[in-house]
């Protein structure tokens, strides 16, 4: 499982520190997300999300979790953060992630290559 958070945060780091600019302070309010996990329904989900905000000051939130397909979940960040979500099943069987943001699809692959988890990104 440490293996999952250190892959989401090397994804967030590899993807999302080249891009992001510092924080904006006109910038207030919140983005909504929604993270889905779908598959072979029943399989046994070991996934990871990753939360990095903008603001220097605010520390990254890395969870992982270890559930039944299909699984979603729903949070608030600050405006403009990088999510990343990452998940693989016992049996190797296909995971595919979406984000949402606000409501609408922003998902970008993260990694690919043969072994590699389904892993998407949104910003």
């Amino acid at each position: 499982m440490k293996t999952l958070i250190k892959l989401g945060f090397l994804c967030a780091v590899l993807v999302g520190c080249k891009t992001l600019p510092n924080a904006n302070p006109f910038m207030s309010g919140a983005d909504n997300y929604e993270v889905q996990w779908t598959g072979s329904t029943g399989s046994k989900l070991f996934g990871s999300y990753v939360v990095m905000s903008r603001n220097p000051g605010t520390p990254t939130r890395a969870e992982k979790l270890t559930a039944t397909l299909p699984y979603k979940i729903t949070f608030s960040t600050p405006k403009n953060a990088l999510i990343t979500a990452a998940g693989t099943t016992l049996n190797q069987g296909a995971v595919e992630i979406k984000i949402f943001k606000n409501g609408s699809k922003c998902d970008k692959v993260a990694i690919v290559g043969s072994g590699s988890m389904s892993s998407k990104v949104c910003q």
